[in-house]
């Protein structure tokens, strides 16, 4: 964080007090935010929070409370904080995530004691002893980790991942089972056998997912003594919808029936990119084959799931077998095998039309050219800012699509690993009962939303808590149709 945000979060709260840096390498046990005091009353509620973080409660010392579930386990005071005057915070295994501005503050009811001290905690990304990429979906994965020490039967091999609560991915033990680990892993990890023999402690991670990507530890030690600690970053990203070696296979397969059937025609392959909101979009075929007049024109999504998109037939559009979801959306040119633009215009392209297309032109049976399109349609982040004393602010999200009346509308707030149910519509009506307790009775859409095609939020009472990236789906049989992402920013103050 600048130093121009920090002077900017002081005008914010209006007091005058003192501020440290802390600067620390990610990977390491742990760090220590200081604050000191002189010898403070039993009675006295010592309360470390983070600044921008909901709930915002870091610790709390002595008491029981509403502890951000970011922190949890990982945060001490010491037990004699009160007498010493040492009021600093422990934070066990400090992540990037970790990096903010932490307030320290005192106070005792029915007396005017009230203190607060801020911590700018910088946690430094260093490179890693290696990175790993992997594809969602594949079987497994390996994060690296081997020794050249000689290692006795008692030594403990732990895999944790950083920022992660519980932190436990895997244990190795004597070659035991793995115990303490957090569920989210539960029957995806193993280690080699022989691992304190062979002195490789390489992590296998089954079936690797999106919110596997991550920064994880093998950390290996004898009683007290550590033999050996390695950093290892996962990044687990989606498969391309049509990857350019499938496109590549394809093209090779057609071309071999191509020859094999003796047909004279040809295949192409083409990508079109859009931004969810543009009024439509052209998925291109023009062909220089001759056709004749009695040729079928079909356009059919085959990935991710196969629909019925557009038919041409006998010189008229034949939309009666046509899947719902493309209903009034598609659109061919007048008289296309005169012209040989074979392009179909796709209205409102959204989220869910991400996808494998392809049109087939056929006769008895007959194939007589063909193109493969791979459409993606990106969703745009809109950014809001608010001011500090703003009543009200609205996160926009208006669709001239069609929207199915028995569609579920979700709005959530993400950060870090975290994430809110803010507001849910379903059936004609809110669902308070499913929202995040802190946004209940602070949230509002307009009457009959779906049919209106505006599904924008109005969250009331906007907090420095709130700030976050925030995600509207639109679900349909379960399926996610559309989708749109909304950055609520603070609005700078002027210094």
């Amino acid at each position: 964080m600048k130093m121009k945000a920090l002077v900017r979060f002081l005008t914010l709260v209006h007091v005058s007090q003192q501020y440290s840096t802390v600067l620390v390498n990610e990977g390491v046990e742990s760090v220590q935010l200081p604050c000191k005091s002189s010898r403070l009353p039993e009675d006295t509620t010592v309360v470390w929070k983070r600044h921008g973080s909901h709930p915002s409660t870091v610790h709390q010392h002595h008491v029981s409370y509403l502890q951000n579930q970011h922190y949890s386990g990982r945060t001490s005071m010491s037990a004699d904080a009160l007498k010493t005057g040492d009021l600093s915070l422990t934070l066990k295994e400090p992540h990037h995530s970790d990096s903010g501005v932490y307030i320290c503050h005192w106070y005792r009811k029915g007396e005017e004691l009230f203190h607060q001290d801020l911590v700018l905690l910088q946690v430094i990304v260093l490179q890693h002893n290696s990175t790993i990429g992997v594809y969602e979906g594949v079987k497994s994965v390996q994060l690296p980790c081997q020794s050249s020490w000689f290692l006795s039967k008692d030594t403990t091999v732990v895999w944790s991942r950083i920022g992660f609560n519980p932190s436990t991915v895997h244990q190795h033990l004597d070659e035991k089972e793995p115990r303490f680990q957090n569920q989210h892993y539960s029957g995806r990890t193993s280690t080699p056998t022989y691992a304190l023999i062979t002195g490789d402690f390489s992590l296998t991670l089954k079936e690797p997912q999106l919110s596997d990507s991550g920064v994880y530890t093998c950390h290996v030690h004898n009683n007290e003594k550590e033999m050996l600690r390695l950093i290892v970053r996962l990044q687990v990203t989606e498969r391309p919808i049509f990857p350019p070696e499938l496109c590549l296979m394809l093209a090779v397969c057609l071309a071999l029936a191509v020859a094999a059937l003796g047909w004279h025609k040809t295949i192409t392959v083409s990508s079109v990119v859009v931004k969810e909101g543009v009024c439509f979009v052209k998925l291109p075929y023009k062909t220089i084959v001759p056709l004749p007049e009695d040729v079928t024109v079909e356009w059919s999504r085959c990935a991710p799931e196969p629909m019925r998109v557009h038919k041409y037939c006998n010189g008229n559009n034949d939309l009666i077998r046509q899947d719902e979801f493309y209903c009034n959306r598609t659109k061919m040119q007048e008289e296309p095998l005169k012209t040989k633009d074979l392009s179909l215009t796709l209205r409102d392209p959204c989220y869910r039309d991400s996808g494998t297309y392809t049109c087939t032109v056929h006769k008895d049976r007959a194939v007589w050219t063909q193109k493969v399109v791979r459409l993606r349609v990106n969703v745009p982040e809109e950014v809001v800012k608010v001011g500090d004393w703003a009543k009200c602010v609205t996160l926009p999200f208006k669709t001239r699509a069609r929207l199915p009346a028995d569609a579920t509308v979700k709005w959530k707030r993400f950060e870090l690993s975290n994430s809110w149910t803010v507001h849910v519509y379903q059936n004609g009506q809110d669902k308070s009962e499913e929202q995040d307790d802190s946004y209940r009775d602070r949230t509002k859409m307009m009457k009959n939303p779906l049919q209106a095609g505006d599904l924008s939020l109005t969250l009331i009472n906007p907090s420095h808590g709130d700030i976050g990236v925030y995600t509207c789906t639109v679900e349909s049989d379960g399926d996610v149709i559309w989708k749109r992402s909304v950055r609520l920013k603070l609005k700078a103050i002027g210094f």
